[in-house]
């Protein structure tokens, strides 16, 4: 007796190879994800924005507390275009309002890999509970591992947060970037506003928009799930707002420890 195909196979089916594949790779990373992560479930509940989002909030971590961020981003309409990234954060013990931290970035263009190292530092600039304040300063440099010219660029950036109530928070960024773009450098403004509002204690919506000078521009929003009080899943849709306005959707995951 034969197995009768049930629509999602069937569905798979009539995707074009690519698409497949990408879809395959989504499913396989999504199930990784969930099942590493819940793994590490003794660590404390992750509530900045950082992972994949690109306006970074005006907190740091307290001394001693470190946090490790993964996510996949995959282009909706090119299945042959992707990232995926590691990133880790730290702040010694014996340097309070410090962090330091790499990401590494693997992404795929049309065939052609790139990996690239990006240290960085942040450090707090002031904090008032009283007003619900806190301002940062970030510093991050940019190199391609498997490249004649390994330095690919470096960006600062200045945000600072809000928080007029516990269940919200609002940043608003501004900086400067320089990128070696393949010999032609360029550089000028950046700038970024974002939102957190805590819906529910397992549900945060986290929304973006950012841009830089003669650059792209963008914005993302998506849900954040607080799996108990220890792991954060993000699903994650974004779309540029200039060029050739790609979409694509990003899952990742963030822990503290």
């Amino acid at each position: 007796m034969t197995e009768k195909p049930t629509a999602s196979t069937s569905l798979l089916k009539h995707l074009p190879a690519a698409q497949r594949r990408a879809l395959q790779r989504s499913v396989v990373f999504v199930g990784a994800t969930f099942g590493s992560f819940l793994l590490l479930s003794l660590y404390s509940k992750a509530h900045a924005a950082g992972g994949s989002y690109v306006v970074d909030d005006g907190g740091v971590n307290a001394p001693g507390q470190c946090n490790v961020d993964t996510w996949y981003k995959s282009g909706r309409h090119h299945a042959a275009s992707g990232e995926t990234v590691l990133s880790a954060d730290c702040a010694p013990s014996g340097l309070p309002s410090v962090q330091l931290g790499a990401d590494i970035n693997r992404s795929r263009d049309d065939g052609e890999h790139t990996t690239m190292l990006s240290p960085h530092l942040k450090a707090s600039i002031f904090t008032r509970e009283d007003l619900g304040l806190e301002a940062a300063v970030l510093v991050q440099a940019h190199v391609a591992t498997a490249r004649r010219h390994a330095f690919d660029g470096a960006d600062l950036a200045l945000p600072l947060t809000y928080t007029p109530f516990e269940a919200l928070r609002l940043t608003v960024s501004g900086g400067w970037y320089h990128a070696h773009n393949d010999g032609a450098p360029g550089e000028g403004l950046t700038w970024g506003s974002g939102v957190e509002y805590d819906v529910l204690q397992s549900l945060t919506l986290v929304a973006e928009r950012f841009g830089q000078q003669n650059g792209d521009q963008g914005w993302q929003a998506g849900p954040r799930l607080h799996i108990g009080k220890h792991l954060d899943i993000d699903l994650v849709a974004g779309q540029h707002l200039s060029g050739d306005r790609d979409r694509w959707l990003t899952t990742g995951a963030t822990v503290r420890f």
